[in-house]
């Protein structure tokens, strides 16, 4: 547990927060670069599937499971090398020191799509062009981050709400909310935070009645001084380990992604995930061409082979996740469409906001408040 901490913002915080008024609104998770260089590198034309060569492929874990390369490879003859990567700032670096050179497939998170584009490091080619392009569904179609689809396909969405015990906390205590989560019932005992400035800070701005990237430092204010008294109540900040903790019952309640509270749930049946009535973070994470790429012809053989939900439905398997692509919901068992943290009701669906950037001003601010509450 940590210790407590005086209740009030650091001094470089409360600076930081009266300088916010002054800063420009411009989205929220990773920062926006201030030097973007090089021209953009365009691949648009006629699609013609490739039948053999090489692709190499940068990812998260998981997201490439040993079966679905070898069907890939099966199927078009393209020997396939991955790599993977632990957060999108990695991916960036990497891309960033290279030019780009050294992979042809990456896979950024939505904000950094939109910072990698701006940053001339994805190559624009136009999914639309694609074949299997009319697979994705609707709502995935038009993303802040590349409105008309020319860098990248969606390839997993995951969510962040609070998992809970329903076998151990009587309904009435059930959490629907941030605010209702940083205010614990007794029958809670000690709860669990996620590791992650991001989505801590924009957990309590949520729980406070504003949202991320604020720029009102009110907004600011009220969220440190709720964190601040909240602090007695956390038993545990991490982000790994999460999904053993709460299928144990080691935490009754804990701020969870979608894919560990799948491995809860899966583990332990008495739990419920909830998306808080006050905004729960939507991600997605996507597939894109490096601008440094090698191999361009195979790299849209591969996203237009993942683009068939049937290809597909084993990388959804093994993450935990609901499928972006018309069809692909119904290729997953019975067991895994039951569960919300996979298909959503459209009521849930409604309080999923999708994570945005912020300008790097507004992400200072978020990591000053982070540390002052971890501290």
């Amino acid at each position: 547990m940590m210790e407590h901490a005086k209740h009030a913002m650091t001094r470089g915080l409360a600076l930081a927060m009266a300088g916010l008024a002054a800063v420009s609104f411009a989205g929220c998770s990773g920062g926006v670069s201030d030097v973007a260089s090089g021209a953009t590198v365009s691949a648009v034309g006629k699609y013609r599937a490739a039948t053999g060569g090489e692709l190499h492929v940068y990812t998260w874990a998981g997201y490439m499971p040993d079966d679905v390369v070898k069907a890939f490879e099966k199927d078009t003859g393209i020997a396939l090398t991955v790599d993977t990567f632990d957060s999108n700032e990695a991916l960036e670096a990497k891309l960033q020191s290279t030019g780009g050179e050294g992979y042809d497939i990456v896979m950024p998170s939505d904000y950094m799509v939109e910072q990698l584009i701006h940053e001339h490091l994805l190559v624009k080619f136009d999914v639309s062009t694609l074949p299997n392009a009319g697979n994705i569904k609707a709502e995935f179609r038009n993303p802040y981050y590349d409105k008309n689809m020319e860098y990248s396909i969606p390839y997993i969405v995951s969510y962040t709400g609070i998992v809970y015990d329903a076998k151990a906390i009587p309904a009435s205590d059930a959490p629907t909310s941030w605010n209702d989560f940083f205010h614990p019932k007794a029958s809670w005992g000690k709860t669990q935070l996620l590791g992650d400035q991001i989505e801590v800070v924009n957990a309590a701005l949520r729980a406070v009645g504003s949202d991320q990237c604020a720029t009102n430092p009110q907004d600011y204010q009220d969220a440190a001084n709720l964190l601040e008294q909240y602090k007695g109540k956390l038993g545990v900040m991490s982000s790994e380990g999460v999904a053993d903790r709460l299928a144990s019952g080691e935490q009754k309640v804990g701020m969870a992604w979608s894919y560990d509270a799948y491995q809860a749930m899966s583990g332990n049946p008495n739990l419920r995930f909830v998306f808080p009535s006050d905004g729960a973070n939507k991600f997605v994470d996507n597939v894109a061409i490096s601008r440094g790429a090698k191999n361009i012809a195979q790299a849209k053989t591969f996203i237009n082979w993942m683009l068939d939900p049937a290809n597909k439905t084993a990388v959804e398997r093994n993450a935990g996740a609901g499928s972006v692509l018309r069809g692909g919901d119904e290729l997953l068992p019975a067991s895994m469409r039951k569960l919300n943290v996979i298909v959503p009701s459209a009521e849930e669906e409604k309080h999923a906001i999708l994570e945005k950037r912020c300008s790097n001003k507004l992400n200072d601010n978020y990591t000053m408040m982070f540390e002052d509450f971890r501290s």
